[in-house]
């Protein structure tokens, strides 16, 4: 693929794709399956899990290894996909706002092209629109005007406990993914592990979309650098012949970020305009 077909696209451009020509062809690239479920086509090899049934073991494998095995497959039958789209004010800054969408707008349109169900919760401080999982073509594009239309929402504090409150109330079940930046406190309540009565109705993922001097400076780097705080309307100054200091407090947040999530049974992913996204949410779901 040339860098230029890399750049990201403006909304206003992402709409008028697939209004005008390229519905029936993947955007922006060829997707793999990435949804997992009890269908027939093979997945992965996995160790087994207390919650696991014998039945799914894979003896061959288990015999070679001396451990226990299980086989996953992809997922033949409908489930929903659902999108948590963070629309505070932060994910205006450099081509975060951007890339998000770029993400969602695929991760819509390989659903419904796999015949599954896919819905949209937008959400800053609260719940901003709600879109229900649903099938076919024309509720794809009705995503992708939300999508297109949404503009960052100021806001003291966003509240990703929200959204999930309304998942769990609204969709019975679902394979999520939280788009956001996660720049700021994750406060909420809601757990996503395996049970011991079996497997919990929500698998989520959360995709981090950052800039890249948001994960980190560049050795050597000097100067004064003006920053301007969207949530609080506040300019502050960062020094970047600290670059050490930043990069290493950058990671601590990260890491931090990852831990709270991971607590909760949902694995992060860290996404920045200078990757090729659609590789590595692949390989991210195949972890």
């Amino acid at each position: 693929m040339e860098k230029s077909e890399k750049s990201l696209l403006s909304k206003k451009e992402l709409l008028e794709i697939f209004i005008n020509h390229r519905v029936h062809s993947p955007f922006p690239g060829d997707w793999e399956s990435i949804f997992k479920g009890l269908g027939y086509e093979f997945w992965a090899l996995r160790e087994l899990e207390p919650t696991d049934p014998f039945r799914n073991i894979d003896w061959k494998a288990t015999a070679k290894t001396g451990k226990f095995f299980v086989r996953e497959f992809l997922a033949e039958s409908y489930f929903n996909v659902m999108l948590l789209y963070d629309i505070s004010r932060s994910v205006r800054f450099g081509r975060k706002e951007l890339l998000q969408a770029h993400i969602a707008v695929s991760l819509a349109y390989s659903a419904i092209r796999s015949n599954d169900g896919c819905g949209l919760i937008l959400f800053a401080d609260d719940i901003v629109e709600y879109i229900p999982p649903r099938m076919g073509r024309s509720h794809f594009m009705e995503i992708l005007y939300a999508i297109a239309r949404a503009e960052p929402v100021a806001c003291g504090t966003t509240r990703l406990d929200a959204a999930l409150t309304k998942l769990v109330s609204e969709v019975p079940e679902s394979l999520t993914f939280i788009l956001s930046d996660f720049m700021y406190p994750l406060d909420f309540s809601y757990s996503f592990h395996h049970t011991a009565h079996g497997t919990n109705k929500h698998e989520v993922k959360a995709v981090q979309v950052l800039e890249e001097c948001e994960i980190e400076l560049p050795p050597g780097a000097k100067g004064i650098l003006p920053l301007y705080d969207y949530e609080s309307g506040r300019t502050v100054t960062l020094d970047l012949s600290k670059w050490k200091t930043y990069n290493e407090t950058m990671l601590r947040l990260r890491e931090a970020t990852r831990s709270r999530l991971n607590h909760a049974g949902i694995d992060l992913l860290t996404v920045s305009p200078a990757d090729d996204f659609s590789q590595k949410i692949n390989a991210f779901m195949k972890t």
